[in-house]
């Protein structure tokens, strides 16, 4: 049995037992924890036998459904990769098969810290690559620069990290961004709602516009983003609120940006429950408004869980299909696990698993700075996003050093714009790959 046909709890390693600034201090707290543990030197790490590499996830806890959702696209990366002779690797000349560690964080920055910290000193792990949440982000980074450890393709995606490897690039030269900054990428709304009132294709009442996103490091980031990016297309955006994760009653939130009299409102919570409870009461009150539901399609049950209460809502939180090439790897998914993919999580644990691979493959070496240069020199077109990683903060395309670059389809880490409508994602931005024409909701 291969690690892509294991079940999905063998060789798991997970814990068994704000502010801005608030949050900073907290990661490097817990940060510095872990690394008051022992530690295993790289020369006293496995030089033979398979190459662990650990997945970094929420298999567990209110966001366990995007933790699988990365664990099948890892497991599909790898069965590829077999076929196609990229595993066993070559390491320092040896042929290596590969071990799948999956190592749980609970969306829990605490948690994910003690699990990571297990999965290196006590299984072995050799390199890291994926994992959900901003906050969990900040807290492993500080707890792996003191363990050797290269990670790639992590899916924290708040401008906050990039704050911590500005402060200390050479810290944290093993952490390889998975996912654009909120400030060059998730901000760009307002140009495509611009267009559509230009076009008549949407007549707010007013330009009014509100902003709700979950109490972390994530959701105040992309809070801060959508906030700047509306007012510059001249939008008057009120301060966003914040819920907790797990929030399912939301009706005096609504009631309260219903007499505002708002226009558009902006919403962001990875929780599916959270999310779909308040996409399900926004249209039962039926807001005067356009609803924006970033991260809303990062559960591929997303229709089942709101229904017609989705229609009309608008999003730029994941990838979409294309190319030939990507209705393909569609096919595959759904052959494999007989549901459809969440493009986000499934389609960057593919894409980040088989980079990684490619990574050491050339490398040749599982050598820290070997591989950490290797990636920095890394041009990979994968399924869903053209991927090099940025080798300073000086650049337009990332905020910080090995942050993925973002750009246009098969040019970077890419987003288009859809419209849901009828349990369907249908691309209305960029023009040039739009699908449909955007369409105003009936009731505004």
């Amino acid at each position: 049995m291969t690690d892509d046909d294991k079940p999905e709890n063998e060789n798991t390693a997970q814990n068994r037992g704000m502010t801005r600034r608030g949050l900073l201090d907290f990661a490097g707290k817990l940060g510095a924890a872990g690394s008051l543990m022992v530690m295993m030197p790289r020369g006293l790490r496995a030089q033979e036998g398979p190459v662990k590499i650990g997945v970094m996830g929420p298999f567990t806890g209110p966001s366990s459904r995007t933790g699988d959702a990365i664990k099948k696209g890892t497991r599909l990366a790898l069965s590829h990769a077999r076929e196609n002779g990229d595993v066993p690797l070559t390491i320092d000349g040896q042929k290596r098969d590969v071990e799948l560690v999956w190592v749980d964080s609970q969306s829990s920055p605490e948690k994910a810290v003690k699990a990571i910290t297990d999965a290196v000193n006590r299984q072995g792990v050799d390199f890291m690559v994926s994992g959900w949440h901003s906050s969990v982000a900040m807290a492993v980074m500080d707890a792996e620069a003191p363990l050797d450890i290269v990670h790639v393709g992590h899916n924290g995606e708040s401008q906050f990290i990039c704050e911590k490897v500005n402060e200390n690039p050479e810290k944290y030269s093993g952490w390889f961004k998975g996912w654009s900054s909120p400030p060059i990428f998730a901000g760009l709304y307002g140009e495509p709602l611009n267009h559509f009132i230009e076009q008549g294709m949407w007549e707010p009442r007013n330009r009014k516009a509100a902003v709700v996103v979950e109490d972390s490091d994530y959701g105040r980031g992309w809070g801060e983003a959508l906030q700047t990016s509306l007012e510059k297309a001249g939008f008057d955006v009120l301060p966003y609120d914040v819920i907790p994760l797990d929030e399912t009653e939301f009706t005096s939130l609504i009631t309260k940006y219903r007499a505002q009299q708002v226009s558009v409102v902006g919403m962001t919570v990875t929780g599916n429950v959270s999310a779909s409870n308040f996409v399900k009461q926004f249209r039962q009150q039926r807001m005067e408004a356009l609803l924006i539901g970033h991260g809303l399609t990062w559960f591929s049950e997303w229709h089942d869980l709101t229904g017609d209460a989705s229609d009309y809502v608008v999003t730029m939180d994941s990838p979409r299909v294309i190319a030939d090439y990507q209705r393909k790897w569609v096919e595959q998914y759904r052959e494999k696990f007989g549901e459809d993919p969440s493009f986000a999580p499934s389609g960057h644990g593919y894409d980040y698993f088989t980079l990684s691979v490619k990574a050491i493959n050339e490398a040749g070496t599982l050598d820290y700075n070997t591989l950490v240069q290797t990636l920095r020199d890394i041009d990979h077109q994968g399924v869903w996003h053209h991927y090099n990683f940025a080798n300073s903060a000086d650049t337009e395309n990332a905020l910080c050093t090995n942050e993925v670059q973002a750009g246009g389809f098969e040019e970077g880490f890419f987003f288009p714009m859809v419209q849901l409508k009828g349990g369907e994602a249908k691309i209305i931005w960029p023009l040039e790959y739009a699908e449909a024409e955007f369409q105003q909701p009936p009731w505004i």
